[in-house]
Order: structure tokens, then C-alpha cells, then sequence
């Protein structure tokens, strides 16, 4: 892991997240990249931007610029680097991880409900499910946080092995126990025996080490991995995502993206296509 990405928009979360990353970083001896993009609420002229369009973008950049190399000052010893830039959030964020190789990409996020959620979601959602690479999502993470307990949410299915090998990665990373945890749903019901058939096999072609399994019953998938990482008191949770898009994640949604939303801890999103 030698290069982390941390989009800032200078809220309290974005900041949360540049806290946690330059602990990541200093472990790794990696190098973050903070970016801060400028969205225009509205598109400029069509033949190009005006003289005082220009010089109202030439100040937004300036004074972003200044606040963004404040923050970098406060590296901990951590090779930071700045950038700002104009246009859509969501497509730089994804430029910048396509061609700076980035390893991780951290980030905040104040979570969405409701109406909120179904029609608006988030850009922090759009990585979640798109990124060719690890996403890490944070709130109200403590500046001295260690992951010792990391839960992981599986179906037990082989689409799984690729995204427990970069687990693994992380587990190893931190030094942490790993939580397996299976939701058995009423939708989805197996039996204890079907249960026990399926872990074997999946935990064997997995070759884990040092974890735990465990079943949780509840009524859907997201709210039986939030209810497992409370029990566990888990300090991470870490989910594959189906990087749907279109109307199959329109019906469908994403579970990852729903944990995402509404957990308390930090949650790591390993695409299940990386």
C-alpha cells in the first residue's frame, strides 16, 4: 500500500478521514493525496467561461488551495501531497484513483436515509460501488484507532475468495482477528447443516487463519452485520460489493452501500470485479 487517496470538501468527517488515513499511512510508509474538487452549481457558458467567471474560479481555487495546504501541514510526519481541481466530484475521484495507481481510497461520510438515500445517495456511495480499488469509509473515528477486530459479511459463495485474498491483505496489515459473519435471512434460509457444509468449503478455499465464524439471524442482511459488529464490539467492518449500476442497482441496491449509510464504524468495500 504506497499511495492513499483522501477527497476533502474541509467538513468535519473529511478531516476525520485524513486522521485516520495518515495512521494507515505512517504504518505502510505510504504517501496520501488530498483532493479537493470544485463543483459548479451550474454549468458555465457554453462557449467557455467568461473573464469573471474565469477570475471567480481563479479565487475559489486560490482560497482552496490555501485552506487544503493547511491540513497538509498537519502530516504527522507523512509525505502529503494537495491537489485542486474543477468539475464533477465523482468522475475526478475516479480519474485520480485510474491514474495515480491509488491503493486505498479514504473517505468521510454522514450516512443517508430516507428519501435522501433512494433519490439523491451520495458521491461517497457512487465510489463505494464503483472503485477499482479498496474503499475505506469513516465517521467519528478516533485519531488513535486500531483495527483489532475486523468483521467480515459473507455469502459463503466462491465470488467471495478473490475479495478474502485482499482481505486478508488488510487483516495481516492490522493485526487482526477476522470476524466471519454469515446472515441467515428468512428469505434466504439454510439450515445449520447447510450452514456448516457451505463454511467448510468456503473457509478451506479461502485458507484463513486466525478468524472466527459466526451466524447471525435477523431480518435482512445489513441490519444482521450491524447488530454482529456491535456485539462483537468490531472495530472494522468489510464487505464485497457487487458494483452494480443502472436499473440493476436501482431494484436491486447494494448491501455495502446500505451498511455504509447507517454503520457506526468504519466499513471497507472490496469490489467483487477488482
Amino acid at each position: 500500500m504506497k499511495n492513499i487517496l483522501v477527497p476533502v470538501d474541509f467538513s468535519e468527517q473529511s478531516l476525520t478521514a485524513f486522521r485516520f488515513a495518515k495512521n494507515i499511512a505512517k504504518k505502510a510508509d505510504a504517501k496520501i493525496t488530498l483532493l479537493n474538487v470544485i463543483e459548479p452549481y451550474m454549468p458555465f457558458s457554453e462557449v467557455g467561461y467568461t473573464a469573471t467567471e474565469q477570475d471567480y474560479i481563479t479565487h475559489l481555487k486560490e482560497t482552496s488551495t490555501s485552506h487544503l495546504q493547511r491540513i497538509a501541514d498537519d502530516s504527522d510526519g507523512v509525505q502529503v501531497e494537495t491537489s485542486v481541481e474543477i468539475g464533477s466530484i465523482f468522475r475526478l475521484i475516479r480519474q485520480n484513483i485510474d491514474e495515480n495507481e491509488v491503493d486505498l481510497v479514504v473517505m468521510g461520510t454522514q450516512g443517508a436515509s430516507g428519501l435522501e438515500e433512494v433519490l439523491i445517495g451520495s458521491n461517497t456511495e457512487k465510489i463505494v460501488r464503483t472503485s477499482k480499488c479498496p474503499v475505506l469509509t469513516v465517521r467519528n473515528t478516533p485519531q488513535d484507532f486500531n483495527v483489532k477486530d475486523l468483521v467480515f459479511a459473507t455469502n459463503l459463495r466462491d465470488e467471495q475468495i478473490k475479495v478474502v485474498e485482499i482481505l486478508k491483505n488488510f487483516q495481516d496489515f492490522f493485526g487482526a482477528h477476522l470476524h466471519l459473519v454469515y446472515v441467515n435471512t428468512p428469505n434466504g434460509f439454510l439450515s445449520s447443516h447447510e450452514i456448516k457444509e457451505q463454511s467448510d468449503e468456503f473457509i478451506k478455499k479461502a485458507n484463513l487463519e486466525n478468524y472466527t465464524l459466526h451466524v447471525e439471524s435477523d431480518v435482512n442482511e445489513e441490519i444482521g452485520v450491524i447488530h454482529a459488529a456491535q456485539n462483537l464490539n468490531a472495530d472494522m467492518i468489510a464487505m464485497g460489493t457487487h458494483q452494480r449500476k443502472g436499473l440493476a442497482h436501482w431494484f436491486a441496491g447494494s448491501i455495502a452501500e446500505d451498511v455504509v449509510n447507517h454503520a457506526n464504524r468504519p466499513v471497507l468495500t472490496l469490489g467483487l470485479r477488482n
